[in-house]
């Protein structure tokens, strides 16, 4: 059997903003997502495997989870 991936990688610069990445994937019910600290990056940084997305800040990762749990971008 091959091994089991989560759907979402979310990178996070620091523990302030890991802990606002936790609120929100907690806010939109998500748990396919492993969250993961990274202090090379500028912010933060969703990838979507399924979608083959990536998207770059909080505002917009918040606005695209949004979007995606509400059904906007079947």
């Amino acid at each position: 059997m091959p091994p089991e991936f989560t759907r979402f990688l979310f990178r996070v610069k620091d523990p302030e903003i890991e802990r606002e990445a936790r609120r929100m994937v907690e806010h939109f019910g998500i748990d396919d997502i492993e969250i993961r600290r990274d202090d090379t990056i500028k912010d933060a940084w969703l990838e979507d495997y399924e979608r083959r997305k990536t998207i770059y800040g909080l505002e917009e990762i918040e606005e695209y989870l949004q979007k995606l749990v509400s059904g906007e971008l079947d």
